[in-house]
């Protein structure tokens, strides 16, 4: 063994020097402006209507919603710890994930900016989607596995495209990450388009076309190979555990897509991958500022690839790959429209469309060092890349910890909410600690509680309301957050209440007599 890896010091110094400088900016950018993000979140125990569900613990719905590799991810994690919604220790080991595939994808795409380097690790960390996902904290680093092993498919297959073992170990890969949480297959399509776009664009090797159209069936193989394992592994644990697929987001029928609802699901990805830089996608561009940076980004591809087709010797089928890869890369972004395509798509399910500024920061990285000539456009890619970078980053660092806080009031008024509600029925006369409680009604129609998140209108985020007193998962904030746990009612003994004619004659809350003692139970009779 060598001297200096006889140590622990000497073995990390060892494999420090064999990290490139740029994924080791990738990940460093990832954690700094990872915390820079998302420590409020970290620091704080805030809630959304699914958190609130499994606060403490639980790790969220599993094969039932097609995710069976979560469900055991979930169950063995949960017999040896626990499955606790620790932000700070949950959210830090979400980062370390995030971090490692920011770097992965650098090493994937041989960067040799270090800014850029940075930049892209920026983008993984502080996108959107990511704030989107801490809302659900009890499951975040589930879904940052998801992530991780999504990027780790492609790393393998682009990377190593001769070992079939790697190859795979990559479809296996891309079936886990599905388990648990389908809309990351999205990120691997995304990497193989965008590999096949710098190989006929800036490759050194001397391929042919023919070598690309087989480089391309193969990555279009691996991912419908790893999909239908999914589906496979999918049907036999379900029956295995005795359960049934529910409809959410049309989970139920994924895979039986119709020829029609591919071709609206295409325009629909199409539309939206024009409108990033026309107006909000999904809460994904929140502001002008980053509006306007997506419409430079593409502008840089626009002219960069014009350069190449009519600037540029070289094979004219490769060049039409190219051209073909630009025209699958938006429906990759949005491959979640064509997976789902009667489901609710919204914030949590577009991590896929921050490889439209990563593809902005590899496609000037390659186009700076493959060519001597064209010195603007050169340049002129790289400032685009480094400006746009910084300017949405610095958006989205503030737009996540704007959301956060946003959070946080609405968790105020909530408990305010429900701590007055929980006196009111303290203050009943007759009232004792056996008595069960009954909220009947869904909806809370007061006009007295219209503040909402206060600056949920700047900062609003797919995976928040503005308000969780009608939740389906109230109780949980009486419960959990205020510790009045009296026994609830059923469903059949509510149902039976609401034919009561006294409760009938009751006003809705919060208005004098909609709390009430009816036939030794308490009623707070919330709508008609």
């Amino acid at each position: 063994m060598n001297a200096a890896m006889s140590t622990p010091d000497g073995f990390v110094k060892e494999v420090w020097k064999k990290i490139p400088d740029t994924v080791k900016a990738a990940f460093f950018g990832a954690v700094v402006i990872g915390l820079m993000t998302h420590l409020y979140e970290f620091t704080n125990k805030l809630y959304n209507y699914d958190e609130l569900m499994n606060t403490p613990n639980g790790y969220g719905t599993g094969a039932e919603s097609g995710r069976w590799f979560l469900r055991i991810l979930g169950d063995i994690f949960g017999a040896q710890f626990g499955n606790y919604s620790l932000p700070f220790v949950n959210g830090m080991l979400s980062v370390f994930l995030l971090a490692v595939s920011a770097a992965l994808i650098a090493n994937m795409f041989q960067m040799h900016s270090k800014l850029l380097a940075v930049a892209l690790g920026g983008f993984f960390i502080s996108f959107p989607a990511v704030t989107s996902t801490f809302l659900f904290m009890y499951t975040a680093v589930f879904y940052s596995v998801a992530v991780f092993f999504s990027v780790l498919a492609a790393w393998l297959v682009i990377r190593f495209p001769k070992n079939i073992v790697l190859n795979v170990l990559s479809i296996v890969l891309i079936a886990c990450s599905l388990g648990i949480y389908q809309a990351y297959f999205s990120n691997t399509a995304c990497l193989f388009v965008m590999s096949i776009i710098f190989i006929c664009a800036f490759s050194k090797e001397e391929k042919t076309w023919k070598e690309v159209f087989f480089l391309a069936l193969r990555y279009v193989l691996i991912l419908a190979v790893g999909m239908v394992l999914y589906f496979i592994l999918h049907k036999f644990l379900v029956a295995h555990w005795g359960l049934e697929v529910n409809s959410y987001q049309g989970l139920d029928s994924m895979g039986q897509t119709s020829v029609a609802e591919v071709f609206s699901a295409i325009k629909g990805a199409y539309l939206d991958f024009i409108n990033l830089f026309r107006s909000d996608v999904m809460c994904l561009n929140p502001t002008t500022y980053v509006r306007k940076c997506y419409f430079l980004m593409m502008a840089s591809w626009g002219i960069g690839a014009l350069c190449l087709l009519f600037g540029e010797k070289g094979c004219k089928v490769k060049k039409v790959f190219m051209i073909l890869g630009f025209m699958v890369f938006p429906i990759a972004v949005y491959l979640i429209y064509i997976m789902t395509p009667n489901g609710w798509v919204y914030t949590l399910m577009a991590y896929s469309v921050v490889f439209v500024s990563i593809f902005t920061l590899i496609w000037a990285d390659q186009f700076h060092v493959s060519f001597d000539k064209k010195e603007i456009v050169r340049k002129g890619t790289q400032w685009i890349a480094a400006l746009t970078s910084l300017v949405m980053i610095l958006v989205y660092i503030w737009y996540g910890n704007g959301c956060y806080m946003s959070l946080e009031y609405t968790k105020y008024h909530d408990m305010s909410y429900f701590q007055t509600m929980v006196t009111q029925i303290k203050s009943l006369e007759g009232y004792n600690d056996e008595l069960p409680l009954a909220l009947v009604g869904n909806e809370i129609n007061d006009a007295t509680n219209n503040m909402g998140s206060l600056v949920g209108g700047t900062f609003g985020l797919g995976g928040k309301s503005e308000t969780n007193i009608s939740a389906y998962s109230r109780n949980q904030i009486i419960t959990k957050y205020l510790g009045f746990a009296p026994r609830f009612c059923s469903y059949e003994e509510i149902v039976a209440l609401m034919e009561n004619e006294e409760v009938q004659a009751m006003p809705s809350y919060p208005d004098d007599g909609s709390v009430k003692i009816v036939d030794g139970v308490i009623v707070v009779k919330i709508m008609e």
